[in-house]
């Protein structure tokens, strides 16, 4: 019976032990980073962007060094499950000129927890490649567009859409509402248009792909949350007002 189970069983730990190779050879800057804070570029230099769990911890820094308990933000934040070092934290929107640079920064301002976090990642290798998967960013994506900016872009790409008629010349409304929270900031852009219902589907999507290269999607709780989000809705509009 322990020879038919563990024939039974190999194909599946064979499969784990792969994925936890592939996890345990990343570098150190990676693991610290997990799991969409960098973009390697093609000269070899790493940019480092916010994570869900970096922007959230920032939170509590603040919070704490408002209320006058610095020492306490690590334990707090221990407690929900979201703690990440100050050093690492500091670290968004640095840029590195190699992976191997970016590996041994990391180490040097918290080794031991990146060690730490790699211990952590390695007891479920396949649910933290999962969430890894989630993640991606769009190669014209720029951190840090506020509520006026997202409304440029996305009106941009719709008059565009519409010049190359990918679009229907029609009237559209475009409101810009930023949803903040807790970690990374992400944007919801409401369009009503003169058209029918069933178009309105057709103008999403389009104007989703088109945002695609300004887009990011990052993971949030295990879940891809989008940086910028669409809703077309049909609506008149009558006297200046919509209907």
């Amino acid at each position: 019976m322990a020879y038919l189970r563990e024939t039974l069983l190999s194909p599946f730990a064979s499969g784990r032990r792969a994925t936890a190779r592939l996890l345990g050879a990343l570098p150190a800057y990676q693991i610290a980073f997990w799991p969409d804070g960098w973009e390697v570029f093609g000269d070899g230099q790493v940019a480092v962007r916010d994570t869900h769990a970096m922007a959230e911890a920032r939170r509590w820094y603040t919070l704490a060094e408002r209320n006058g308990a610095r020492d306490e933000a690590r334990r707090t934040m221990a407690m929900h499950g979201v703690f990440v070092p100050r050093t690492i934290v500091d670290m968004a929107g640095r840029r590195f000129p190699s992976e191997a640079v970016a590996s041994v920064a990391v180490q040097l301002v918290a080794g031991e927890w990146i060690r730490e976090r790699r211990r952590e990642l390695l007891a479920a290798p396949a649910a933290a490649l999962a969430e890894r998967g989630l993640a991606w960013c769009g190669s014209r994506h720029r951190p840090g567009l506020d509520e006026d900016g997202i409304r440029l872009l996305v009106g941009d790409l719709l008059a565009l859409c519409v010049d190359e008629r990918l679009l229907p010349d029609a009237v559209y409304s475009l409101v810009v509402r930023r949803a903040d929270g807790y970690g990374v900031c992400c944007y919801s852009c409401r369009i009503r248009v003169s058209l029918e219902s069933y178009a309105c589907r057709q103008v999403e999507e389009i104007l989703d792909t088109a945002l695609i290269p300004w887009n990011r999607a990052v993971s949030r709780h295990g879940a891809a949350a989008r940086i910028i989000s669409l809703e077309v809705q049909s609506g008149r509009a009558r006297g200046g007002h919509w209907t």
